[in-house]
């Protein structure tokens, strides 16, 4: 996860794994801390990060359920 931005990174990663489980939508092993800790971030950073895609309608979430839109 080379990416430089935290957005890049979280969209990396979720692209990574919508492509790995053939769907848009993806389940990830992580709960917010561990996925925080997975891409080196501060859990509240990845939470401003998530709202941020969530209302540019980039994803939408629940728990560690994913939708990329």
């Amino acid at each position: 996860l080379s990416r430089r931005s935290l957005r890049e990174k979280v969209l990396s990663y979720l692209s990574e794994q919508a492509v790995r489980q053939g769907s848009r939508r993806v389940t990830i092993p992580f709960d917010r801390q561990g996925l925080a800790d997975y891409l080196a971030a501060d859990r509240s950073a990845l939470s401003a990060v998530l709202g941020r895609l969530r209302d540019e309608g980039v994803l939408t979430f629940h728990k560690n359920e994913f939708t990329l839109l």
